[in-house]
């Protein structure tokens, strides 16, 4: 038998990653290069839907994969 529940709110936030909360020049550090190509993409849709004027670039680092948006 399945339980009903009521009054749980619907979460706003369904991204993994804070693109809606960051500023041109800020970045995020990956250890792997899969997940890191997993968020590059991940910002590439988000634009797409939400902010067609942002661009956000991934590189390689000294100590892994860093995504930046820049501008």
């Amino acid at each position: 038998m399945v339980h009903i529940d009521q009054g749980i709110a619907l979460p706003t936030n369904r991204s993994k990653y804070p693109f809606g909360e960051m500023e041109a020049g800020d970045s995020i550090l990956f250890g792997v290069r899969k997940q890191a190509e997993s968020c590059r993409v991940a910002a590439l849709r988000f634009t797409r839907v939400h902010q067609p004027k942002w661009v956000f670039t991934l590189r390689k680092v000294d100590n892994g994969w860093r995504l930046w948006r820049i501008s």
